[in-house]
């Protein structure tokens, strides 16, 4: 006992002393290197910036970014753009707008077309807080007059496709030559110095690109982009994406530039639903035979994809063609025990698809039943 007790307070001192000693060491087992930097907040660039002209308006379409620099999410964050109208050094005579978006989202602003031969220029990039993005390129479109639509739109519906045709409207007249422009003047400019005042740069020749693009959308959605990546040289057009069910409206526009794109206000609108109402080809190869029990009538398969039944119909002695039979695909005969003895009879089949469609009457074939 008395060994006892004088052992327990060494047992505590060992025991202190041992805690103090991971206590001091604890920071130097965990450090792993020097703190890493915060990732970048910058938002990453505004993207596919355009400039567009459709019939007698400016569209202006650009999509904000998601990310930061350093991958992260973005919130809620603005868009500033600078528009230049006016010739000379683009952030001085731009103006600038700012417009609150979210991340990710494509914005499309439309405004009534400025008077040809202006110069517009537009640059965008993203704010969060401080943080700035790099600037967007800038983006240019010299107006032109708008081209005439086309007239005469239709939209006709066949087994495979959509076929469109429409009337182009009248040629334009030929385009005068450009004025030749004045020489640079020598009066000093505001800033220092008093060199010559340098002439506007000219906007990047269009891509001239003749024909029409075709448009298509969805009942409640807008019309987006054209069918095609590049204009169709005229009429018809065959849209052969429709799905069974499906139904889809239509516009044409003219095309005069496809980069700028400068097109045409819309056609008159025409509108399909893809309801199958072609009805299969008649049934061939159509046999009658003498049983104990009737006459039995066979056929060829027929090749449609959505075939469901067919249809027997008997004639006797030249009067009305009747329906005595029906039997679902993939079945090809039929036996007709209410056959009449010794009648002069005719038979013919016609094959029905799901929807309902009825095909003509195969070639009729003679047969008696004796």
């Amino acid at each position: 006992m008395t060994a006892s007790r004088r052992a327990g307070p060494t047992s505590r001192r060992g025991f202190l002393a041992m805690a103090s000693a991971l206590l001091l060491a604890a920071p130097a087992c965990g450090k792993r290197g020097e703190p890493l930097p915060p990732l970048p907040r910058t938002p990453q660039p505004v993207t596919e910036l355009r400039l567009a002209q459709r019939g007698a308006m400016l569209e202006l379409s650009y999509v904000a970014p998601r990310l930061t620099a350093g991958g992260a999410r973005l919130g809620v964050l603005e868009v500033e753009l600078m528009r230049a109208d006016a010739p000379g050094d683009f952030p001085k005579v731009a103006r600038r707008t700012r417009r609150r978006v979210a991340p990710g989202e494509t914005l499309v602003d439309t405004e009534p077309l400025p008077p040809p031969g202006s110069v517009v220029r537009v640059r965008a990039q993203a704010r969060v807080g401080g943080e700035i993005s790099p600037p967007s390129p800038v983006v240019s479109l010299t107006v032109q007059p708008p081209p005439s639509p086309p007239t005469s739109f239709v939209a006709q519906l066949e087994p495979q496709a959509v076929v469109l045709a429409w009337v182009p409207p009248p040629s334009p007249p030929p385009t005068p030559p450009p004025s030749p422009s004045p020489s640079p003047s020598a009066t000093p400019s505001a800033g220092l110095g008093a060199s010559p005042r340098p002439s506007p740069s000219p906007s990047p020749s269009p891509k001239l690109q003749g024909g029409f693009w075709v448009y298509r959308r969805e009942p409640e959605s807008a019309y987006r982009r054209p069918l095609t990546p590049a204009p169709v040289a005229g009429s018809p057009f065959r849209d052969a994406t429709i799905a069974a069910g499906e139904r889809w409206c239509y516009v044409v526009r003219t095309v005069a530039s496809s980069d700028p794109v400068v097109e045409s206000a819309s056609s008159g609108e025409a509108c399909v639903e893809n309801k199958d109402v072609f009805p299969p080809a008649p049934p061939t190869g159509l046999a009658v035979l003498p049983r104990e029990d009737g006459l039995e009538v066979s056929w060829s398969p027929s090749l449609e994809s959505d075939l469901a039944a067919y249809r027997v119909y008997r004639t006797e002695g030249g009067g009305p063609r009747t329906r005595v039979g029906e039997v679902a695909a993939p079945e090809t005969s039929f036996r007709d025990s209410a056959a009449p003895h010794g009648a002069a009879l005719a038979y013919a089949v016609t094959a029905v698809d799901r929807d309902g469609n009825e095909s003509a009457p195969s070639a009729p074939v003679e047969a008696r039943r004796p």
